[in-house]
């Protein structure tokens, strides 16, 4: 990128330089007939066919006539010294400019699609404008497998440079055959954020044909296109309702909405609110909360218990409290300590 970014400037500047020489010699062409007669002698489309004769050296002849008007011939091996350098230059660097973008690309896409080849259990982020693009930087933030499908190949490259490296495939979410490159298959979850509900949807109904078992998550602005993202079974998160909500907590929770911004907006801050739910190899099945070894996870806090059989949280469970199979626990704890933790028991 930064290759290309030098040869676009290299072009431009040649071109710009090119022109100024063409405006030169038209104008020279033209003042010189003018000067010689004491009225036009040529035609301003004359002037600017015969500059370019020059520059590029065609050898079509002088069109003008050149040898009863005095300098004219001097002004023509000026303007034939001076740009012929700089258009061989201009075409040179466009020439370079060019083959080096069509070469970069390719390899680029063939780097994308060798990296999402290697993937598995791992996250489709469907479009990356503001939502996507926030998303995506915490799943980099957590050190979590994706790849992002976005149309904006510049947009792409753009957090590329920003965020590093991550694989990332352009093309249109809605198209199973972009989905597929993606590696749709093999996948843990999709998260479709594209501004259009429609989309949305589309890509969600084709997920849900590629890869039934996949988890699925849609922004949606429209309360009736929630309805049926949910009847197919994606989870909706309508942004505009949540950011009055936000706005609302803000003004009567500022303590609490200033931590937890805190804690997911810091860089630095080591701790995360995420959740586990315990598998069948756990031996913390059928024992209570106050088995586990709470030393051994550093900061672990458990906030609350989901039964799988009742969607109603266990807020700020009691250490007495019996774990089952099944159960998620919402805790808080740092990252370390979260991934032993989901290899030990999720």
């Amino acid at each position: 990128m930064a290759i290309q970014h030098t040869l676009k400037n290299k072009s431009v500047l040649a071109g710009f330089f090119l022109l100024v020489v063409t405006v030169i010699g038209t104008s020279g062409y033209y003042l010189l007939g003018y000067l010689e007669h004491g009225s036009p002698l040529w035609t301003l489309g004359d002037c600017l066919y015969m500059t370019i004769i020059t520059l590029t050296t065609v050898g079509f002849g002088e069109i003008l006539d050149l040898a009863n008007v005095t300098g004219a011939r001097l002004f023509t091996v000026v303007i034939l010294l001076s740009g012929l350098g700089l258009a061989a230059y201009f075409v040179s660097t466009l020439t370079a400019f060019l083959v080096e973008g069509e070469l970069t690309n390719v390899f680029w896409r063939k780097k994308m699609a060798q990296r999402i080849r290697e993937l598995s259990g791992h996250i489709i982020v469907c479009g990356v404008g503001r939502i996507g693009g926030a998303i995506m930087e915490e799943l980099l933030r957590t050190h979590t497998d994706f790849v992002v499908i976005d149309p904006d190949e510049q947009r792409i490259r753009k957090l590329q440079e920003q965020f590093g490296d991550f694989p990332a495939v352009v093309g249109d979410a809605t198209h199973a055959g972009y989905l597929e490159e993606a590696m749709v298959a093999v996948a843990k979850g999709v998260i479709s954020t594209i501004s259009d509900d429609k989309d949305n949807l589309c890509v969600v109904v084709t997920c849900r044909q590629l890869n039934p078992k996949l988890r699925i998550i849609s922004s949606c602005k429209d309360a009736e296109f929630a309805g049926k993202l949910e009847l197919i079974g994606a989870e909706v998160v309508m942004p505009n309702a949540i950011g009055g909500l936000r706005i609302a907590s803000q003004m009567l929770r500022p303590q609490v909405v200033g931590y937890l911004d805190l804690m997911l907006r810091d860089k630095n801050c080591p701790v995360r609110i995420a959740d586990v739910t315990l598998s069948e190899r756990s031996d913390l099945i059928g024992q209570p909360l106050s088995a586990i070894n709470f030393d051994d996870f550093g900061p672990l806090l458990v906030m609350a218990i989901i039964r799988k059989d009742n969607p109603q949280p266990l807020y700020n469970p009691q250490r007495s409290v019996g774990l089952q199979e099944g159960d998620t626990l919402v805790v808080q704890t740092d990252l370390d300590s979260l991934e032993r933790f989901r290899r030990l028991h999720g």
